[in-house]
């Protein structure tokens, strides 16, 4: 049991990076404006680079949790489309460095985290309907 906390811990950890840097990286003018000190405006790249790397760690995470024994390997392979594309976003993010690419990834965080969640409590209850039926 703990270790299925720490683990949603981390996951929960790794999706605040993207999420909240990318919705800073919008507002970066209007922060430098009101004085804030935001990493998106006193150190850019790596506001991207921490984002990106916290994209990458949410694949890591969802393979960590078969590793762990908190669910099956078909948790990382289901998830692996959802943690893919945000990785891809954050990516794009890192690269492009816009207000465009940091929009989509803020939007795709907004899902990202329940869709993620909602898999794992949904193949974690087939897990334990199987078992009761053997």
């Amino acid at each position: 049991p703990r270790t299925g906390a720490f683990l949603l811990g981390g996951i929960l950890y790794s999706w605040q990076f993207p999420h909240f840097n990318a919705l800073s990286w919008g507002l970066r003018e209007d922060y430098s404006r009101g004085g804030y000190c935001m990493m998106s405006v006193t150190h850019p790249g790596l506001c991207r680079r921490v984002a990106l790397r916290h994209c990458l760690a949410l694949l890591v995470l969802s393979a960590a949790a078969p590793v762990l024994d908190i669910t099956t390997w078909t948790f990382p392979i289901m998830a692996l489309p959802i943690n893919a594309y945000i990785s891809y976003l954050g990516f794009r993010f890192y690269v492009d460095a816009d207000r465009r690419s940091s929009r989509r990834l803020f939007f795709c965080s907004l899902w990202h985290l329940p869709l993620l969640l909602l898999l794992n409590c949904l193949l974690q209850t087939l897990l334990v309907l199987l078992v009761l039926l053997q």
